[in-house]
């Protein structure tokens, strides 16, 4: 009867035990997985964050660019007006 229970209790204790590293490897796996997918959203905020600076940035200078432009025109049209009429120019 001994010959028959120990191996039986040695090929279970090999099933735990493989079972236990396998459970201990995928925990592993998936924690680092996620450490993973959270460092890659932060990286991927802080890019985000970046072009949404660059694209403001953007933005204000060409609404600098705007307000020069129509100041300019402004002046080109009253410079051009005032030479029609056959008034002085500055």
């Amino acid at each position: 009867m001994t010959d028959f229970v120990l191996p039986t209790l040695a090929a279970l204790i090999g099933v735990l035990a493989g079972y236990g590293a396998t459970t201990l490897y995928h925990r592993r796996r998936a924690r680092d997985q996620d450490t993973d997918v959270r460092l890659l959203r932060g990286r991927d905020t802080d890019r985000i964050n970046a072009l949404r600076s660059r694209l403001a940035e953007k933005e204000a200078a060409q609404g600098v660019l705007a307000s020069a432009t129509d100041t300019i025109d402004a002046a080109y049209a009253r410079l051009t007006a005032r030479s029609q009429e056959g008034g002085p120019t500055p």
